[in-house]
Order: C-alpha cells, then structure tokens, then sequence
C-alpha cells in the first residue's frame, strides 16, 4: 500500500523559467476521468491545465459510450419497428440510410464535445491539445510546442486502448475493430464477431437490428461471463430471435481471407476444430489500460502487481505522491462513471478535502449498464459471486412479464433479481434484465450504497403502474411475500 502521509517531493525547488507556465495541476487526458478532474481542480480553487491529444471526451464520447449508444437506440427503434404489428400499427418499406445515420451519430458527439469545451472555459481550465511529453518530474512538454509547463501536482488520466487478438490474421487491416464499427460505411451481409462480452454484444444487436447476420464466437464458457447465468440466458433467448448465432466455449485460432474474398475463421471449441466463414469480421476481446502514453519511469511512478495499470492508493496517489492516476489507466473499473469518480477522488485529495483513505472508488459500489437487448443494470455482488464468498444469502427474483406496465409496453423479456445476506439482512446485490433496466439501476444502486435492509426497502412505495414496481416486488420476493407472482 502506497503511503499517504509520505512527504511531497519538492517539484517547485527550481524557479520557473521564461517559457514555463505553472500550474497547481496538471491533466493528462481529457476523457471522463480527465475533464471531470480538471473541473473539480478548479471547483477546488486550484490553477489547472489540460492537455489533450485528440479530442475532449477521449475514448468515451468520440469512439465508445456515447457513439454507441447512438446506434443502440436507432437499433431499438428499428425493432419495435419491425414490430409495428404488435401494437395494430401497419408499416410497410421503411429504408434507413447510412449516410444520415453516420451524420446523425457525428452530430451528437460533436455537440457533447462543444458542451465540454464550454465547460472548461466556463472552469477557466487551460486547455492544450497536443501529446504530453515528460521532461521530468515537475515539468511537462507538449510536442511541437516550445511552452514547458510546471506543476505542482500532476494527474494522469491516459485511458485504455482496445486489445489485440494473438493469432494469425488477427492483424490483418481489413480486421474490424471497435472504431470501424463505429463508421458505419457499409452493413455486411454476415459478421462474425470476436468476443461476447459487454463491446461484442453490444455491436452483435447493432448489427443484426441493421439486417446483418451476426456471429459471436466467445472464449468463455459464457456470453457477458460477469453475470448470472440467468441474465445471459435472457439475452441469449433475445440474440436468437433476432438471428444472432452465438458460438461459446469457442476459441478462434486463426483469420483467414478466402478466394472470394470472404474471412474464414479456424476455432477450436468442444474439442473439436470448426470454422466460420462471414464477409467480415470485427475482433472485440476487450481493453487495456494505455501505459506508452508517457514515460511512467520518468516520474517515477510504478506499476500494480499485475504490470496492466498503474498502482494507486485509495485517493489514486501512485508511488510518486506528486502524480495521481485515474481511470482506465488504473485498470481499475474501465467504465466511464468509475473514472470520473477516481478523478474527483484525486481532485478532492489534491484540495486536502480527503486526508484518509476512507473515501475511496468501492469497486463493488460501481454499476454496469450494458445496452444489449434486452438491457442489463448491476450493482453490488452477484448471486455467483456472494455464493464464490461463501455468504448465506437470499434470493429474490420477479418477471417484468408480471409486471402491468411492462405488459402495457408489450416489452415483458427479463426479470430483477435482489440479493441480501441472510444474517445481516442487508441488500448487497441487484441485477435488472429488460426493459429500462439501465434507468431502473439507480433505485438499487441507492438501496445498496446506503446499505439498506430488507425491512426498510419494504416501506418504500412503488407508483402504479411503473416498471419500478418490479424491484419492489422483487425485494418482497427475498422472503416469498412477492405479491403479483408466486414460484
């Protein structure tokens, strides 16, 4: 464990020169980690400078979170409708362009970085775009700039970067990734995709809503191998209607390209060698923390036991008490909403607001929203893992299919599932598979963070008719008191 109390290297022993700025932080990365502590520096009264690369937002607003789900809701729009006649609605040759769709998806993106560089001056935040380079401990360049910055405390929030895949033809430039995905210049009329977890399936229900046939070859035993096998279950009975062919146990040897231009995949799955031949196809097996975006031995910060993140405390200090780190760079929690709070957490320790430890990112306090269909909201520890620790819990679970606003909204595919420690009759865990489930997170996640009981989540009312009422429900369901269904 890194040391709180270690005394502060003297980084401003040298007088600053004529072509160096000082600032009391420094940032390094303007993606949710980044920008969201620069803000808080600067709600903190501290001077503060950012240096970006590319673009404000980082990987998030431009290639992943934000772009995506662009694509996710024109992809529940075309299938509800396809569904137009469930609801007595008779639609007849609708057309979707992907021009428009490209303009529509750059559009949101473009305004949500604007909003962001709005913000930034709003803060009086300096913003520099450019790479960062280290000239030492104190002293930053930025490439193709003259200007050095000195600083006081210095903040790295450098991202992820996307995962290769170690076989053959894995490299090949007309191998998919996330961003080419992302452009949209054509829909294949087959796609294998590399990696069933949260980018893969993602992108497999943008594809298939768009009329590709999709494949999902998974290494893992299991789709979204985190959750419970009930909730991949869901998805799975969803990925199937919508033609989605999901291959798991399946380990892809080797990309090949065929005579006709086609891409032949080798596998091995079930012990036994298969392959898969599709137009294209995208690799998909995850990220990794960008640890080349500066020099780390320069400023003397280490690396975790595991050499994929940097090591940080609590308050995200590194091993130099100097530089703080957060985000995906950590290897930590790679999601948006887990970096932005490791950004105020450094933030406020740079302020001297957090003097202990204490305030720490509680890793099992973080929510996942993953945007399959249907959608997946989980907070706290799932039914796998409470039982993986040994605790006695309960189980409590309650169908959306009696649900009276999910019947309403003819969308009743999935379920909540609340889990509590029998002893303590605490609420430690909760998993919304269906419709809104993202949205409907929040309610647990308050439930779980303020370690609530199973009798005082009782009193709280639910409105009718309301897709909540499935939560409370559910609660009820801990101790078999589930009033709209009975096992």
């Amino acid at each position: 464990m890194i040391n709180d109390t270690m005394k502060k290297s003297d980084v401003m022993s040298n007088a600053a020169r004529e072509d160096e700025t000082v600032y009391d932080v420094a940032v390094i990365g303007g993606g949710p980690a980044g920008y969201v502590a620069a803000i808080r520096c600067a709600q903190n009264g501290l001077t503060t400078v950012l240096i970006e690369k590319d673009r404000l937002g980082g990987t998030c607003l431009n290639a992943g979170c934000i772009p995506t789900k662009t694509l996710v809701s024109i992809a529940g729009f075309l299938n509800r409708l396809n569904r137009a006649e469930d609801y007595g609605i008779s639609i007849q040759g609708f057309q979707y362009s992907l021009e428009k769709i490209r303009e529509r998806k750059q559009q949101i993106v473009s305004s949500l970085v604007q909003g962001i560089a709005f913000l930034m001056k709003k803060n009086k935040i300096r913003v520099i775009q450019g790479k960062a380079i280290v000239e030492e401990n104190g002293v930053l360049a930025v490439e193709g700039s003259e200007e050095r910055i000195r600083y006081k405390n210095l903040i790295l929030a450098t991202g992820s970067v996307a995962s290769s895949l170690p076989i053959p033809g894995a490299d090949a430039p007309d191998i998919l990734g996330s961003q080419d995905l992302l452009e949209l210049n054509e829909v294949p009329e087959s796609l294998a995709i590399i990696g069933g977890g949260v980018i893969g399936m993602e992108f497999a229900f943008i594809y298939a809503a768009l009329g590709c046939k999709v494949h999902v070859v998974e290494f893992m035993p299991q789709i979204l191998n985190l959750v419970d096998a009930d909730v991949a279950s869901t998805v799975k009975r969803t990925a199937r209607k919508m033609g989605i062919e999901i291959l798991e146990s399946a380990r892809a040897l080797a990309i090949e390209t065929t005579s006709d231009d086609h891409k032949r995949i080798l596998m091995e799955r079930k012990e036994r060698q298969e392959s898969l031949v599709v137009r294209k196809v995208a690799v998909a097996v995850g990220r990794r923390a960008n640890l080349e975006a500066v020099n780390l031995e320069k400023l003397e910060v280490a690396l975790n036991d595991q050499h994929n993140g940097i090591r940080v405390n609590e308050v995200m200090q590194t091993t130099n008490p100097t530089v703080y780190a957060a985000g995906d760079v950590t290897n930590q929690v790679m999601l948006a909403h887990a970096a932005s709070r490791q950004g105020i957490i450094a933030a406020d320790h740079i302020a001297g607001k957090l003097l202990g430890e204490s305030s720490g990112l509680k890793k099992h306090l973080v929510p996942s929203a993953i945007f399959t269909f249907p959608e997946i909201g989980h907070i706290g520890f799932t039914e796998k893992e409470a039982k993986a620790m040994n605790r006695d819990v309960l189980v409590g679970k309650f169908p959306f299919r009696a649900n009276s606003k999910a019947v309403a909204m003819q969308d009743t595919e999935g379920f909540v599932k609340i889990i509590a420690d029998k002893a303590t009759r605490e609420i430690i865990g909760a998993t919304v598979v269906g419709p809104d489930a993202t949205e409907l997170l929040s309610i647990a996640a308050n439930l779980i963070t303020c370690r609530t009981t199973i009798d005082q989540a009782k009193e709280v009312i639910y409105a009718h008719p309301t897709l909540s009422e499935a939560i409370s429900e559910a609660i009820l369901d801990l101790e078999g008191e589930a009033i709209h269904f009975g096992n």
